[in-house]
Order: C-alpha cells, then sequence, then structure tokens
C-alpha cells in the first residue's frame, strides 16, 4: 500500500529537480558559443548606433526608423531569442544528453518547462540588456524611448522562445529552421506591405512601439506608412502575442511529450 506522504515528497522532488535543471541549463546557455555570437552581434549593432548619434540632431523618430525597426525588431531580437531557445531540446539531443534527461524521474512537460524557462531567462536578459545597451549610446533620441518600448520587448520575447523552443522539439535542425523564419519571414514579409506581414511577429512588435510611442511623436514612415502598414492597436497587438506565447509554448510541450527521440 502506497504511503500518503509518498505524494508530497514525490512533488517536492520534483521542484527540485525542476529548479536544478532550470539553473544548471541557464549555467550551459550563458557559457555557450551562443553568447559570444549575441555578444559579437551586440558589438556590431553598438558600434553602429555609435556612429549614428555622431549627427547631434537626431530625434527619437530617425532612431525609431533608422535603428529600432529595421536593426533591433526585425534583427536583434528573434536571432537572441533563437540563440537560446533553439538548441534548448534539439541541442541536446545533437549531444546525446537528452537520453539522460529523459531517464529522470521528471515527467516530459516539467522537463520542457524547464529548458523553456531557462532559454526565457537567457534570452529576456539578452533582449534588455540590448534595448538598454542599444538606448543609452544613442543618446537622448534613444534614451526617451526606452521605458515606453518595454513592453514591446517583453512580449514578443516570450512569443520568440516559445515558438523556438517549439522547433527544438519537433526538428532535430531547429536552428536552421528558425535562422530561415527569421531572415524570411521576420526581415521580408515583417516589412512588405499590406496584410500579409502579419504572419511576422515583428509586426505585432511594431505596432505596440508606434502605439506607445504616439505621445513621444513616434509614427509609421516609409514602408510604414498607414495606408500600407495598416498598424493594430496597442491592446490588440499585445493580446495576440499574449495568445501566441501560451500557443507556442503550448504546442512545444506537446511535441517534446509525444516524439519519440531515437
Amino acid at each position: 500500500m502506497t504511503n500518503l506522504s509518498d505524494n508530497p515528497l514525490r512533488l517536492a522532488g520534483r521542484i527540485r529537480g525542476f529548479l536544478l535543471l532550470t539553473i544548471v541549463s541557464l549555467r550551459r546557455a550563458l557559457r555557450s558559443r551562443q553568447t559570444a555570437v549575441c555578444a559579437l552581434l551586440l558589438a556590431f549593432a553598438a558600434l553602429a548606433v555609435v556612429a549614428w548619434s555622431l549627427r547631434h540632431d537626431r530625434d527619437a523618430q530617425e532612431f525609431a526608423d533608422d535603428i529600432i525597426f529595421p536593426l533591433y525588431v526585425s534583427f536583434l531580437l528573434p536571432i537572441f531569442s533563437l540563440c537560446y531557445a533553439a538548441p534548448s531540446i534539439a541541442g541536446e539531443h545533437e549531444d546525446q544528453t537528452l537520453v539522460y534527461l529523459l531517464a529522470t524521474p521528471l515527467p516530459r512537460p516539467v522537463i520542457f518547462t524547464a529548458k523553456y524557462g531557462s532559454a526565457l531567462a537567457a534570452a529576456m536578459l539578452w533582449n534588455f540588456g540590448a534595448w538598454a545597451a542599444l538606448s543609452w549610446l544613442a543618446g537622448p533620441a534613444g534614451r526617451i524611448l526606452f521605458q515606453p518600448f518595454v513592453p514591446a520587448v517583453f512580449w514578443p520575447t516570450l512569443v520568440y522562445v516559445g515558438l523556438f523552443c517549439a522547433f527544438s522539439a519537433g526538428l532535430r535542425r531547429a536552428t536552421i529552421v528558425g535562422l530561415v523564419y527569421v531572415f524570411f519571414l521576420e526581415t521580408f514579409l515583417g516589412n512588405v506591405p499590406g496584410i500579409i506581414k502579419r504572419a511576422a511577429i515583428s509586426f505585432y512588435t511594431q505596432c505596440l512601439m508606434l502605439d506607445a510611442g504616439t505621445d513621444l511623436g513616434i509614427r509609421p514612415t516609409g514602408v510604414r506608412d498607414p495606408v500600407l502598414f495598416l498598424p493594430l492597436t496597442g491592446d490588440t497587438a499585445r493580446m495576440v502575442l499574449a495568445t501566441l506565447a501560451v500557443a507556442m509554448f503550448l504546442a512545444g510541450a506537446w511535441l517534446f511529450s509525444r516524439r519519440e527521440y531515437v
């Protein structure tokens, strides 16, 4: 007969295992080559912003048009998320260490949640760190936008990490598929006229930023002309991103629970 006290002990053991796996995964991620790649990309972006800011009459609208939308939103934000989320499961599979994780008493959804949590923490660190660095280096034109645009960094990061973790759980070459997604959907489709751009997460990120920057004079210009860009309200964009974040996480957990890894 099973002792009733076993259930709380088992639950406590799983919680400890979950926390330990999350911490170890986060430590490994921050010490990986992905961190070196992120640091190199951020260094190039920082140099670009410094060169951009040498003209002292720059304003917030120019910072949004020249740096935020084309460089940070369409490239750095998804790439930093990809660097840590795509290898979360697929990397363990390639290194042949996934079998040891699956042999632990932790259920698969708990393992996936731990890997997701570590990837999310690392991606948040880099995405917010990059946003803070670029905003500060841009001078007054960037610093005035730092706080209003914080939610527009948080919500897309949740979606990107969930999406790339789902890729990682379902695809062995998740990083390659993720790169195709970033360069095709986020960089190309996210900036074309019409509603097709709504297939890109970067579109909703830009909608959040445009909504938050209304009082600061940030408006659609160029390819983001209102007639061509067709922006959504901030609340609608936030709701879409929140829904996508939950859906991507659940899809990844389901794929990881169902897939047979050999």
